[in-house]
C-alpha cells in the first residue's frame, strides 16, 4: 500500500512539473498549438484527482472525530491565510491581462501561482474531503443525495471553465455556481454530530466554528475579488478557481451554520454529558457484572459510578439479612434485620449512623418495609431525621434506593448531597438504574459462592464415594465349592448399604448384607462403622446370633436414636454346604434349589432399636443344607423396592429373575438380576442404595 501512495504522488508531481514546464515555455515560445490550453487543464485535473486519492486512503484509515477534524480544518486554513499574505508580501510583478487572458510579467509569479494554486487545491481537497464525513454521519437517504447533487454541481461548474478563458464568464457557469451555492445551504444544514458531544467538545466546536466562517470567509473575499490570488489561480486554471472559490465559500456556510447550532446546543449540554455519562456508566457497570466476580470490587465501582454520574457528595451500599437468616425480611414485614455497609464513599461509618440511626424505627424502616425509593429534599425538615439537629450541615437531601432481588431486599444504595432539594428526578432514575445493577452484582457474587460450595462439597463426595468404595471388599473368596459374586450401588455418591466378605479361622466363610436406614452422608457414616464391628467381631464370634447380640451393644450406644441397621449374616462351611442364617430385621434370603425358589426368613430385630433382652431373644438362626447347584441371593430393600410408578418390583419378580437365571454362574445371576430390574424401572436411576451379593454352591470338592 505505501508503494502505491508513493507510486500515486509521483505521478502528481511529474504531472504538475510538466505543467509548470509548458507554462515556462509559453512564456517565451508562442507555441500556437490547437488544444494546448485543454491539455493544460487536464494535466491539472490528473495530478489533483491523483491526489485526492492518496488523501482519501489515508482519511479512510484514521477514524477521528467530528471536532478533531475541524481543529484539522483550521489548521489548514491557518496555513493557507499565511500562503495568501506571503504572496501578497512577495512583490513580484504579478499579471496582465491581454483578450480576456492573464499574461505573467516574470518568472516568479508562474513559480508562485503554481506553488498557490497547488497548495490551494491540496487544501480544497481536504476541505471537500472531510465536510462529506461530516455531512454525511448518521446517514440519511435525503442527505447523501443532496451531498451528490452538490458534488456532482460543484464538478459541473468546473468543467463548464475548461475552454473558456479566465476573464470571460458563461451563463451556463453561472447557472451552475448558482445552483452549487444552493445545494451548498441545504449541506449545511446537515449538523448531527453536535447533539453528541460533550460539553467541553461542544465549547471547543463553538471556537473553531467562529474562526472557521471568520478564516473562510476572508479567503471567498480574496478568491472572488481583484487580488493576486485570484489572479494566480486564475492564471494556472479557471477550473480549479471555480472549486476552490465554490469549496471555500461551502466551508464559510457550514462553519456559520456549526456556530450558530453549537451555540443553541451549549444550554443542553451538561444534560447530554449527564445522560452519556449515566449509560457509559451503566454499560460499564454491567461488564463489571458479567466479568467480575469479587463482591468488594462491583460494590465499590457501583458507589464510585453513582457518586459521579449524580454529583452526590456522599455515597454508600448497605447489605440487608434477615435476623437469624440470610434472606432478607419479606415486603411489608416488621421483622429484624441485619444491617451491612458494604462499600462506602465520602462518609464514616460513624456519619452514616447519624443519619440512618439503626436505634430507632427510621427511612431504613421504610425502605425495608415498603420497597420503594425515597427522596428526602430537606432534610433537616424532614421529621425522620430530628437527630440530626445536632449535627447541622451533615447533609441536606438524600435518595434512598431498594436493592429489590427475586429471593427478596438485597440492600440499599444511598446518595447524598450538602444542598437542600439537590436530586432532580433524573437522578432518582441514574441511581435505581445501578441500584438494579447492584442487585445483580449481588446476586451473582451469592450464586457464584453457592456454586463455588456446591463445587467443593461435590468433589468431597466424589473423595467420600471413593474412599467408601474402599471400604468395599475388592476381591471375593474364592473356593472350589463355591461360586460368589456382589454388587453395591449407592443411589446418591454415597449411601448406606454394606456388604462384605471374611474368611473364619476354621475355614468358614462369613457374609454379611446391611442396610442403614436413610440415604446420605448419614447412612454411609453408621455404614462405615458398621464395617469396623463386622472387622472387629466376625472371627471372635462362633455363630451369627452371638455376632448380632455383640455387634447391636457396640452399636446401641452411638447411633441416633432415629436410625437403626438392618443386617443379614451368614456362615457358610464350603466343605459341607451348610450354611447358617441370622437377619436382624433384614430383606429375607432367597433361596433357590432346583425349581424350588422360597425365602429364609429367621425372625430378628433390627440393630439400634433396641438392647438387651429384648435384642437377644429376637434373634434367631436357621441352618440350611445346600444342594449341588443351589443359589442364595443376599439384597438390600433397594431390589425389591425399585418403582416404575407406584409398582414395586417386589419379592414374586425377584424370584422370577433368580429362577430363571440359575444355571448361570454367580456373575451371571446377578447380571441377570440387575437387568430385570433395570427393565423394570425403564432405565431410570436408583431412587434406593442397591446391594447384591449372590452365593453359588459347586457341590462337594471332587478333586481328592
Amino acid at each position: 500500500m505505501k508503494l502505491r501512495r508513493v507510486v500515486l504522488l509521483g505521478g502528481a508531481f511529474l504531472l504538475v512539473i510538466f505543467k509548470f514546464a509548458l507554462d515556462v515555455v509559453e512564456k517565451n515560445v508562442e507555441l500556437g498549438l490547437m488544444g494546448l490550453g485543454l491539455i493544460r487543464e487536464l494535466l491539472i485535473i490528473g495530478s489533483l484527482g491523483l491526489l485526492y486519492v492518496v488523501i482519501d486512503v489515508l482519511a479512510s484509515r484514521r477514524e477521528s472525530t467530528p471536532v478533531r477534524k475541524l481543529g484539522f480544518v483550521l489548521i489548514a486554513m491557518c496555513a493557507m491565510i499565511l500562503a495568501t499574505l506571503g504572496l501578497s508580501a512577495s512583490g513580484v510583478g504579478g499579471f496582465d491581462a491581454k483578450n480576456q487572458a492573464l499574461v505573467p510579467l516574470d518568472y516568479p509569479s508562474i513559480f508562485l501561482a503554481s506553488l498557490v494554486a497547488i497548495a490551494f487545491g491540496i487544501f480544497s481537497i481536504i476541505v471537500f474531503r472531510l465536510l462529506r464525513d461530516l455531512i454525511l454521519i448518521n446517514r440519511k437517504p435525503a442527505a447523501r443525495r443532496n451531498w451528490l447533487i452538490f458534488s456532482a454541481l460543484l464538478l459541473g461548474t468546473s468543467v463548464s471553465c475548461l475552454t473558456t478563458r479566465p476573464l470571460d464568464s458563461s451563463i451556463a457557469t453561472s447557472i451552475l455556481f448558482a445552483l452549487a451555492i444552493l445545494f451548498a445551504v441545504m449541506n449545511s444544514f446537515r449538523l448531527p454530530w453536535i447533539v453528541y458531544l460533550t460539553k467541553r467538545e461542544k465549547l471547543f466546536s463553538l471556537a473553531c466554528g467562529f474562526f472557521l466562517f471568520g478564516g473562510f470567509t476572508a479567503l471567498a473575499v480574496q478568491i472572488g475579488s481583484g487580488t493576486l490570488l485570484r489572479k494566480s489561480l486564475l492564471y494556472y486554471s479557471h477550473p480549479l478557481h471555480q472549486f476552490i472559490q465554490l469549496v471555500t465559500i461551502f466551508g464559510a456556510l457550514y462553519a456559520g451554520m456549526a456556530f450558530v447550532s453549537t451555540l443553541f446546543h451549549l444550554p443542553t449540554a451538561e444534560a447530554f454529558d449527564r445522560k452519556r455519562s449515566e449509560v457509559s456508566s451503566l454499560h460499564t457497570l454491567s461488564k463489571l457484572v458479567t466479568q467480575v466476580f469479587d463482591f468488594n470490587e462491583l460494590v465499590d465501582n457501583v458507589t464510585s459510578m453513582t457518586l459521579q454520574v449524580v454529583g452526590a457528595s456522599s455515597c454508600w451500599l448497605e447489605i440487608i439479612t434477615g435476623a437469624g437468616e440470610e434472606d432478607a425480611p419479606a415486603a411489608g414485614e416488621d421483622a429484624s434485620y441485619g444491617v451491612q455497609v458494604a462499600a462506602m464513599k465520602n462518609i464514616t461509618q460513624e456519619e452514616i449512623d447519624i443519619l440512618v440511626s439503626p436505634e430507632r424505627r427510621g427511612i431504613r424502616d421504610s425502605v425495608v418495609k415498603d420497597r420503594k425509593a425515597i427522596v428526602v429534599d430537606d432534610i433537616e425538615r424532614d421529621p425522620r431525621f430530628v437527630q440530626l439537629k445536632k449535627h447541622r450541615g451533615m447533609a441536606g437531601s438524600l435518595v434512598v434506593v431498594p436493592l429489590v432481588s427475586h429471593t427478596g431486599l438485597a440492600g440499599i444504595l444511598y446518595a447524598a448531597k450538602k444542598e437542600s432539594f439537590g436530586f432532580v428526578r433524573d437522578d432518582v432514575d441514574a441511581i435505581s438504574a445501578f441500584a438494579d445493577q447492584a442487585t445483580v452484582a449481588i446476586e451473582n457474587s451469592r450464586l457464584i459462592r453457592e456454586s463455588l460450595e456446591k463445587e467443593r462439597l461435590y468433589r468431597e463426595m466424589l473423595v467420600a464415594q471413593e474412599m467408601q468404595k474402599r471400604l468395599l471388599p475388592q476381591h471375593v473368596p474364592v473356593a472350589p465349592t463355591i461360586d460368589l459374586d456382589a454388587i453395591s450401588t449407592p443411589a446418591f455418591e454415597v449411601g448406606g448399604d454394606y456388604y462384605d466378605f471374611m474368611e473364619l479361622g476354621d475355614g468358614r466363610i462369613g457374609i454379611v448384607v446391611g442396610d442403614v436406614s436413610g440415604k446420605g452422608v448419614s447412612a454411609a457414616f453408621y455404614m462405615s462403622e458398621m464395617k469396623g464391628i463386622f472387622q472387629a467381631l466376625g472371627r471372635i464370634c462362633s455363630s451369627p446370633k452371638e455376632f448380632m447380640v455383640r455387634a447391636n451393644e457396640a452399636l446401641a450406644g452411638s447411633i441416633d436414636k432415629h436410625s437403626f441397621v438392618s443386617l443379614i449374616y451368614a456362615i457358610l462351611d464350603p466343605v459341607s454346604g451348610r450354611l447358617t442364617v441370622a437377619r436382624a430385621g433384614h430383606c429375607p434370603m432367597l433361596h433357590v434349589s432346583g425349581e424350588n425358589v422360597a425365602y429364609v426368613r429367621p425372625n430378628g430385630l433390627g440393630m439400634g432399636l433396641s438392647r438387651g433382652p429384648t435384642f437377644d431373644d429376637a434373634i434367631q438362626e436357621e441352618v440350611i443344607p445346600l444342594g449341588e447347584g443351589d443359589v442364595c441371593v443376599l439384597y438390600t430393600d433397594g431390589v425389591t423396592e425399585a418403582r416404575c410408578g407406584d409398582d414395586e418390583f417386589g419379592y414374586e419378580r425377584l424370584m422370577a429373575a433368580a429362577r430363571s437365571a440359575r444355571g448361570k454362574n454367580a456373575a451371571g445371576i446377578k447380571e441377570e438380576i440387575l437387568a430385570t430390574v433395570s427393565r423394570f424401572t425403564e432405565h431410570r436411576a436408583n431412587d434406593d442404595d442397591l446391594t447384591l451379593v449372590v452365593l453359588k454352591w459347586n457341590g462337594p470338592d471332587r478333586r481328592g
